[in-house]
């Protein structure tokens, strides 16, 4: 009995001791994990200083007008987004990246810091991004779109990822984000290329679980826009789209459920290109413009019904932009391939065109880019940023953005237009480089820049100036 009562005392001593043993490596632990923190934020601090102090010792290097640049590996084909991302009352530019890099960047306005990136699953962010309070939560979203998965991402403002979801095929159409029908939830609808039927899907989706509201398939690749309008006056936003090496329709579509309201089928056999980017709309939203890949230019009213049409012998792939760039109170139209072209909005009469020495990829904004008071029409052409007095077509600022100089070097991203750096006048984000998908992407690069221009304004400061991506700055707000 007795030894059986000191075998007991030296098993709950035992117990105890493990117990005392266990509660010390949890204080340890916790101890270690605190240190870590304090030594991790102080690793972050650091490095932020250094990017601040290294930034600032290079800034004599720059070139004059340019606020600041960031190396990369690849260019970017589609828009980026002026947006105060984390709220401090500043604004950030978020931007994709072509194969070779394949990152999500979030940079401060401006110095170009870069606060986060967020990388892909599978190819380049071609889509042109989106900044918007989503879910209601105070909070700014960052939207964008993987081209090779097709993989849609929400991202938060410090770059974690909210939620992806897959979309029906690859995408390079950027995201259009409204409440269609005045319910206090937001919609976002987004194109997809086509699948293995030779159809791509136009669809809708709520902001308040990610699903499926509606989807409408159309021969050909849904590369375009989603162009949000109320077409039918039901107070409910329409879309439209258009359809890329498909049936050369512009498609429009019931907000409340994807059926079709009219097509429109514009000049174009089977092998015809037919129309990448999106439409444009008049300031009363009552008219329609579109150019195609063809050449042809159309004035649309909002029931489908053609209104005036022209042909121009060019390859007119960049979206077609619409303002009253004069002041006169009537609207002009400014679209190009070859060449940029300014024509009255009401009968397509021509008020100037100006040569380029490349291609006008991803359109033109308007802005005032000399200083003079007046607007001004900004794009880019091959490696240069160039303005034109909206009035008669003449040049009135130039900027060269050669980087490396290499044969194949050009700027492929969207005009973007905004106040980075809080002086009162305009800067323009640009990423100059290579991008090709070939190769493994060894001989790609790029170079994000923000220039200095000489105007107040105005910004336009996501791909066809609002999430509507109606083309015209007059929707904007």
């Amino acid at each position: 009995m007795r030894t059986l009562c000191v075998l007991a005392a030296l098993l709950a001593l035992s117990g105890a001791i493990v117990a005392q043993d266990a509660e010390t490596s949890k204080d340890k632990l916790n101890k270690l994990e605190e240190r870590l923190k304090k030594l991790e934020d102080e690793a972050a601090k650091l490095r932020k200083d250094v990017d601040e102090l290294r930034r600032a010792l290079g800034k004599g290097d720059l070139p004059e007008g340019v606020l600041w640049t960031i190396d990369m590996k690849s260019d970017l084909k589609g828009s980026g987004t002026v947006a105060d991302v984390d709220a401090d009352g500043k604004p950030e530019v978020v931007f994709g990246s072509y194969f070779g890099e394949q990152h999500l960047f979030c940079v401060r306005g401006a110095t170009g810091e870069v606060m986060w990136k967020h990388k892909s699953d599978a190819g380049p962010l071609d889509a042109s991004t989106a900044a918007i309070d989503l879910d209601g939560d105070g909070k700014l979203e960052i939207f964008s779109a993987d081209s090779s998965s097709g993989h849609f991402y929400d991202v938060a403002p410090e770059g974690t990822l909210n939620w992806k979801i897959k979309l029906p095929n690859s995408t390079d159409s950027p995201v259009a984000i409204a409440d269609l029908d005045g319910d206090g939830v937001k919609e976002f609808i987004i194109g997809s290329m086509w699948e293995r039927d030779g159809k791509g899907s136009v669809t809708c989706y709520s902001a308040k679980d990610q699903k499926q509201v509606w989807q409408s398939r159309f021969k050909g690749c849904i590369q375009s826009e989603p162009v949000l309008v109320d077409l039918n006056a039901d107070k409910v936003l329409d879309a439209i789209v258009t359809t890329w090496r498909g049936d050369n329709c512009i498609h429009a579509l019931n907000g409340k459920d994807g059926t079709e309201l009219w097509s429109f089928k514009t000049e174009g056999t089977d092998k015809s290109m037919g129309i990448y980017h999106g439409v444009a709309l008049s300031k009363d939203e009552k008219t329609v413009y579109v150019t195609t890949c063809q050449g042809d230019v159309y004035a649309i009213n909002s029931k489908g019904e053609q209104q005036w049409h022209k042909h121009y012998d060019d390859y007119l792939f960049a979206p077609i932009s619409v303002c009253d760039i004069d002041g006169d109170d009537k609207e002009e139209l400014v679209f190009g391939g070859h060449h940029v072209y300014c024509l009255s909005a009401s009968d397509g009469s021509e008020h100037w065109k100006y040569t380029l020495a490349g291609g006008l990829d991803r359109g033109a904004a308007f802005t005032d880019a000399d200083g003079d008071g007046d607007l001004d029409v900004i794009f880019n052409d091959q490696r240069a940023v160039v303005a034109l007095d909206a009035k008669d077509g003449k040049e009135t600022f130039r900027f060269d953005a050669t980087y490396k100089g290499e044969q194949w070097e050009e700027i492929s991203s969207a005009p973007l237009v905004a106040d980075l750096d809080g002086d009162g006048t305009m800067e323009y984000f640009l990423v100059i480089g290579v991008g090709t998908s070939n190769d493994n992407f060894v001989h790609n690069y790029g170079r994000a820049m923000a220039i200095k221009l000489k105007g107040k304004g105005p910004s336009w400061s996501t791909f066809r100036s609002n999430l509507r991506r109606t083309g015209n700055p007059a929707h904007a707000k």
